[in-house]
């Protein structure tokens, strides 16, 4: 077996036709074929109907229904841990303002403790705005609070101290320090998922890197040139990022299909990992383990 020009990490189907054991089973004999890593994508919940706007596609439509079955990422991760010592992990991506900032590293915290390994948090702000207005989160206004939200749990997971305003006894507000433990043994790297302006400069200012999702190789090395002006801008040196490309979803794409070339056309363009996306609902683990052996073997088998 030869080496891929970049690392090739795999999005895991959903729970679907999948058994616990089986996502077991396709991740040892993804490993076993070379593959780098496992991400998980996210929805707490969805609509029977809606009217929000998906951003990936031609259509505005979104390529999986409201009964599709998604497991919680921070949950399936730390199980898969447990099943797969030798694994490393990700996100891809966790719709991060959902969450309250603090929960959420809370909860990221518990899994870095237990796993004792460095996690790839991708994250984004999603697009669907009913999923907010069900779980009481605001949808406006969620990209210009990120900043605050990804230094509320940076400081969280590494110092375990962060200031709250509360309110005392006489119910008026006042700061109050607050202490969380355990914090994070391990690594969490930030990976911003959009390729907007706003999300450039929330690359250059606050996150460890980018993910970007569905985009060619020529657009890609625009977008490149557009992030390295934003870091530019606040005086972040590019070279820090850790980049990881999306091809798009399934082991086809229309652009930019992971196969040798084109993993070397990445690497060129100085990303250091991509993610093979898998169809959502593969047909079961046979079938998986199929997809997963023709990309390696146009890839570097």
């Amino acid at each position: 077996m030869t080496t891929p020009p970049i690392p090739v990490g795999v999005r895991l189907p959903l729970a679907g036709p999948l058994s616990p054991p089986d996502f077991v089973t396709l991740c040892r004999a993804a490993l076993d074929m070379g593959y780098s890593s496992f991400w998980v994508g996210d929805h707490i919940m969805l609509p029977e109907s809606s009217s929000s706007v998906y951003p990936h596609t031609s259509s505005g439509r979104p390529g999986f229904q409201a009964d599709t079955p998604w497991l919680d990422p921070l949950l399936q991760l730390t199980w898969l841990a447990g099943q797969l010592p030798e694994a490393r992990f990700g996100t891809s991506v966790i719709i991060m303002t959902l969450r309250r900032a603090s929960l959420l590293a809370k909860q990221l915290a518990t899994m870095s403790w237990l796993t004792q390994r460095p996690l790839s948090l991708g994250v984004g702000t999603g697009w669907l705005r009913e999923e907010y207005d069900a779980v009481g989160m605001p949808f406006e206004k969620r990209g210009t609070r990120v900043k605050a939200d990804i230094a509320e749990i940076k400081q969280l997971l590494t110092s375990g101290h962060h200031t709250y305003r509360v309110r005392d006894a006489d119910d008026e507000l006042r700061d109050m320090d607050f202490t969380m433990l355990p914090t994070a043994p391990a690594p969490v790297e930030f990976l911003w998922g959009g390729f907007s302006p706003l999300a450039m400069r929330i690359v250059a200012s606050s996150c460890d890197g980018w993910l970007p999702a569905k985009q060619s190789l020529e657009a890609l090395e625009e977008q490149l040139g557009r992030l390295r002006t934003a870091c530019d801008e606040v005086g972040r040196d590019f070279a820090e990022l850790r980049l990881v490309a999306k091809p798009g979803t399934g082991p086809d794409p229309q652009s930019g299909a992971i196969e040798k070339d084109n993993l070397a056309g990445y690497a060129e363009l100085g990303f250091h990992e991509a993610i093979l996306e898998m169809p959502y609902d593969d047909g079961g683990v046979a079938a998986a383990i199929r997809t997963l052996d023709r990309v390696a073997a146009r890839s570097w088998l």
